[in-house]
């Protein structure tokens, strides 16, 4: 399983999971949804409801293709694991407690939509990604926000290292730039239209638009993100630890 609390100081030298269980017995299945980009099935997949044992294999699958290079899809569902665990577990000892790790993981989800995000041509799309991932990971951030200084200084120090670790093996990362305006315009133009039920609060009807069959974001060249995404790391420290004053 991965690092937590006082581990975090070895996450920034290797960002390494722990004495890994076996990966679970659908892992195939999930490698090929993981490789074809299933974005959906593959979410569906791993939320199900599973026993403790399956859980923590599954855990591992997360962990071992985020340190991969898998992308931003996998760290939230990694972090959203890791925070439910450690609050069942509510481990009074901050160096084993797994929300803190949930933190980490949040954390390295953030550095993505930033980092990666650069690559989207609409610029409107990881902003969307970064709203989603505020309201799911809110009492991540709050947990944190509690803690002292020095260790929201390393959980924020180990994202930083860990990001840098798997920069050379993330790929374009499509799920980060869909959802945005662009996506939504093809889905007007091209796509179709749905009513899906009003979430309480709201008024009026809501329409769902799903862009053509085989539709797929655009990307900016490499040279144009290189120096954005570079800007954006030399701010990535200060921002982080911002999130959790």
């Amino acid at each position: 399983m991965v690092m937590a609390g006082a581990a975090i100081g070895a996450a920034a030298a290797q960002a390494q999971p722990i004495a890994p269980l076996p990966l679970p017995s659908d892992a195939r299945e999930l490698d090929a949804m993981l490789a074809a980009r299933d974005w959906n099935n593959l979410g569906a997949a791993l939320s199900r409801a599973v026993a403790e044992e399956p859980l923590m294999r599954r855990m591992n699958w997360l962990q071992t293709r985020t340190d991969a290079g898998g992308g931003f899809l996998l760290p939230i569902l990694h972090a959203r694991d890791l925070w439910a665990r450690g609050e069942r577990l509510n481990q009074p000892d901050g160096a084993k407690d797994m929300r803190v790790t949930a933190v980490l993981m949040t954390f390295y989800a953030i550095e993505l939509i930033v980092i990666d995000g650069m690559k989207c041509a609409d610029e409107t799309a990881p902003g969307h990604r970064m709203d989603q991932l505020f309201e799911a990971r809110a009492p991540t951030l709050v947990f944190m926000s509690k803690q002292a200084a020095g260790l929201k200084a390393r959980v924020a120090d180990a994202a930083i290292a860990y990001e840098k670790k798997t920069a050379p093996l993330r790929k374009e990362d499509d799920l980060i730039c869909r959802e945005g305006m662009a996506e939504m315009q093809a889905g007007l133009e091209r796509g179709t239209q749905r009513k899906v039920p009003t979430a309480p609060g709201d008024v009026g009807q809501t329409i769902k638009v799903a862009p053509p069959p085989g539709w797929s974001p655009d990307f900016v060249s490499s040279k144009t993100y290189l120096p954005l995404q570079q800007a954006a790391r030399a701010k990535m420290r200060a921002n982080l630890l911002t999130l959790v004053e």
